[in-house]
């Protein structure tokens, strides 16, 4: 559809002048004298034929007119600033913010963190954490987000970065107890939520008999089950990526190597266009990276054993 020239100068000095109810008020946001806020707007309504104020002493008001196209025009200049904001790249915006699941950021980003601190030393992150992945990110708020679900479920580009692999983990003093996975039944299964889905998911999955998936105490975070299970309390289950540090200090051990596929898995998304930001760009292709530097140092390892 071929759109016909507007006086968006006029446009816009009305829809300042129509929100503040002032012509002084629209100079100071603008930055313009009134006369200049005052002709724009005498210029439009010559422009349209209709009057759009009615001029009182120090005051205006709307007339019917107005207030359609006032409602009308505030949207419209509320959604191309939020266009441009999406794509915006200014030079002096160093403050790269990021939110990811908990466990997530705790176990992955955080230990790697310094390795994109070097390669992008004038980017400064803020790295914020959420334990619910249903509530929805406010992107005015957070320029890219790390996420924990079976589909994306909303209209922002998802990029794949990981899947979740299931094993049970426990304290080695917990080991003697289990000489196969039927004694998980005698032990204190540790959950990381009230749906304590990843013991069914994992249960399922071996076709382990005998063992109740409900049974056991309830953590808020998957952090605060595995510190559980690192004190010897009981066995949890967990992805291997999240557990390196438990290894090494020997707190965590696999007590039976029977890795089940999780149908959840950890996406990158934003809103469209967001990846012109040189910033968030820079975060996801160093991301994307570390993933694929992982994923070859883990199937070397495999291939070895």
């Amino acid at each position: 559809m071929k759109r016909r020239p507007l006086p968006l100068n006029a446009l816009r000095a009305f829809e300042v002048a129509g929100r503040l109810e002032s012509f002084t008020k629209a100079s100071q946001e603008l930055n313009v004298t009134q006369g200049a806020v005052s002709r724009q707007v005498q210029h439009l309504e010559d422009v349209l034929g209709r009057r759009l104020f009615e001029r009182h002493h120090r005051r205006l008001k709307l007339t019917r007119p107005g207030r359609i196209l006032l409602m009308s025009l505030s949207d419209a200049f509320d959604a191309i600033e939020s266009a441009v904001g999406r794509i915006e790249d200014r030079p002096d915006d160093t403050q790269l913010r990021v939110i990811a699941p908990l466990t997530f950021a705790m176990r992955w980003i955080v230990p790697r963190l310094g390795r994109f601190q070097s390669e992008y030393p004038d980017l400064q992150v803020q790295l914020g954490t959420f334990n619910d992945d249903s509530l929805p990110v406010d992107f005015s708020e957070t320029d890219i987000a790390i996420r924990f679900a079976d589909t994306p479920g909303d209209q922002l580009v998802h990029e794949f970065l990981t899947g979740e692999r299931l094993l049970p983990v426990c304290h080695p003093s917990l080991v003697a107890q289990l000489s196969c996975p039927e004694d998980l039944a005698k032990v204190p299964l540790l959950h990381c939520s009230a749906q304590r889905e990843d013991w069914r998911i994992w249960l399922n999955g071996t076709g382990i008999k005998g063992v109740d998936p409900d049974r056991g105490p309830v953590f808020a975070t998957l952090d605060m089950a595995m510190e559980a299970a690192a004190s010897g309390f009981g066995v949890v289950i967990s992805d291997p990526a999240m557990i390196g540090e438990y290894v090494v200090t020997n707190r965590l051990t696999v007590p039976f190597d029977l890795p089940v596929d999780s149908p959840y898995a950890y996406s990158l998304c934003y809103p469209e266009g967001r990846l012109e930001r040189r910033k968030v760009r820079s975060f996801r292709d160093w991301l994307m990276s570390e993933i694929t530097l992982e994923t070859t140092k883990r199937k070397s390892v495999q291939k070895q054993v």
